[in-house]
């Protein structure tokens, strides 16, 4: 009998959980092609940052959330600053005063020019409240710089131009398009 309650209530309280928040949006280069797309899972550790893209140049590249969720290009300068909950915080993950919230490890892109990456902002969160994505502006924007981010100059790391973008926002209507950096993995496995 004591197992009959405690299915019940393991059914009950599996029922009662939220559903996974994402959230998944293009990535554009200047010119306006799909080369990619970032998705964004709450966990328990914050906001999971995936990203799958191609048609960048080898090497590492700056990567962080800006605080508008709008991608005009071709500079994307639209976008804003890296997003900051913390007034007084410094861009940079190796900055004594940093880092602001949306300040991330830089993504390395192959030869072939594309890449993963995968990474917890561990202050944010897809829901109501402090370090939401979705407050102020209605969201975020993802931007990927053309150089490598130092980790400490102000104000972007010294990451040169912006190259790609995504508008990171709650919206479900956004039209869906071909993702180019799909399949790239199973590719390489054939």
């Amino acid at each position: 009998m004591k197992w009959f309650y405690l299915l019940g209530l393991v059914f009950l309280l599996s029922a009662c959980q939220e559903e996974a928040q994402v959230t998944t949006a293009d990535i554009i280069n200047t010119d306006y092609d799909v080369i990619g797309e970032v998705t964004l899972t709450e966990d328990a550790e914050g906001v999971e940052v995936e990203v799958e893209v191609v048609g960048l140049t080898p090497g590492f590249h700056g990567i962080h959330i800006h605080e508008n969720p709008e991608c005009v290009g071709p500079t994307f300068e639209t976008a804003g600053g890296h997003w900051s909950i913390d007034e007084e915080a410094e861009h940079g993950l190796m900055h004594p005063d940093g880092p602001h919230i949306g300040d991330m490890p830089n993504i390395l892109v192959e030869d072939d020019g594309s890449a993963t990456f995968d990474y917890v902002l561990e202050e944010a969160t897809l829901l109501d409240g402090r370090g939401s994505f979705f407050n102020e502006d209605g969201g975020k924007s993802l931007i990927i710089h053309e150089d490598e981010d130092d980790g400490i100059s102000q104000p972007a790391g010294d990451a040169g131009d912006r190259v790609a973008c995504a508008e990171l926002t709650q919206e479900d209507d956004a039209e869906e398009t071909d993702n180019p950096a799909e399949g790239e993995e199973e590719e390489e496995e054939e």
